[in-house]
């Protein structure tokens, strides 16, 4: 029951601190700004590409329904798709609201297991899904920073350093990952290796203990390892999957560009700009990248979107692409929560 109340409490303070969040980006946003004009401009906008912006939200959302369906079946662990959305759902609306997204997955953990999934099992999609995930945006990220270098560059200029503290971060993120899974015996000699060192230098107490988690954590990732091996196709059919979510969330903002009648950019440079967004927030410490996302946004996109659509464009596209996510995912996070209780009830009313 403590530990209940203490993740609800943990929940409750981090929607409250979302909320003051938003409120403060807001207020620094738009405080010199005439909120009537801003709302005139939007009104403008083209509701034909912001209804086609909401549809490739949810597929960025159905996407990973799909990789976690996919995935279950080849632990042959029957689950049905909508019980998959509910599991994607859940996972991005925790994410949201804690730091780092670092709620997220354990969330998803909890609801699978409560409806009979073996941790086992779920573990493993769950840490494929996050490998992938960070793979496909650091990829992705590089890949079009080659091909637009000085496009990206030039909307860049005084915050380069962001982008490459990022890309940086993601890198190391991303090797540690699969050193970790598929160099087990080498993660454990770079790992401990300083721990023990800081230990007997008395830098570090409680070493021991310390060293016994880490190797205890690396442990964890020999199913997954093992699973990878012996799946390589799943593995490449994951990724492609993944590809296609990341730029479906990202192609939002184009229709939001295009949705003002506004041209001269294409859809590929405007996608690159966003996952240079996306690649420099990923690593902040701050739920949603809130606060940084959009400064980053006017930054890049002022001079594309122009003055007058610059903030209704930023309104629109972080509207959809995090605020209409994270209402849609307390919706489902809500009805889950209630049918899983009722569930209980049932259960014990019964016995």
């Amino acid at each position: 029951m403590n530990v209940m109340l203490k993740k609800y409490g943990s929940y409750i303070f981090n929607a409250i601190f979302i909320i003051v969040l938003s409120a403060v980006t807001v207020y620094m946003i738009f405080k010199d700004q005439e909120m009537d004009t801003i709302f005139s401009y939007i009104t403008l906008a083209n509701p034909i590409y912001l209804i086609i912006g909401f549809l490739m939200m949810l597929t960025f959302v159905c996407s990973e329904s799909v990789i976690i369906n996919y995935l279950m079946n080849t632990f042959s662990c029957k689950v049905r798709f909508r019980t998959c959305i509910k599991y994607s759902f859940v996972g991005f609306f925790v994410s949201a609201i804690t730091p780092s997204a670092s709620g997220g997955q354990p969330a998803q953990l909890y609801y699978m297991k409560n409806d009979g999934i073996k941790i086992s099992i779920s573990s493993i999609v769950l840490m494929i899904i996050t490998i992938v995930y960070k793979s496909v945006l650091l990829i992705l990220g590089l890949f079009m920073f080659a091909t637009e270098f000085s496009f990206v560059m030039q909307y860049m200029k005084g915050i380069e350093f962001i982008l490459l503290f990022g890309i940086i971060i993601n890198i190391f993120v991303v090797m540690f990952l699969f050193f970790v899974i598929f160099k087990q015996s080498f993660a454990k000699k770079v790992l401990v290796a300083p721990v023990v060192f800081l230990g007997r230098h008395r830098i570090i107490r409680n070493y021991c203990e310390l060293s016994h988690n880490i190797l205890k954590g690396i442990k964890k990732y020999e199913s997954c390892a093992d699973y990878l091996k012996t799946h390589k196709v799943v593995f490449l059919n994951t990724f492609v999957i993944t590809v296609f979510q990341r730029l479906c969330l990202f192609f939002v903002t184009y229709l939001v560009y295009r949705s003002f009648g506004l041209s001269g950019t294409s859809a590929y440079q405007i996608v690159t700009l966003q996952t240079m967004i996306a690649l420099s927030v990923d690593i902040l410490p701050l739920p949603g990248g809130l606060g940084a996302s959009e400064s980053i946004f006017i930054i890049l996109f002022s001079s594309i979107f122009t003055a007058d659509y610059v903030l209704p464009g930023l309104l629109l596209s972080r509207g959809i692409t995090h605020y209409a996510l994270i209402i849609l995912g307390a919706i489902v996070t809500a009805y889950a929560q209630f049918t899983m209780k009722r569930k209980k009830n049932t259960k014990s009313i019964g016995e």
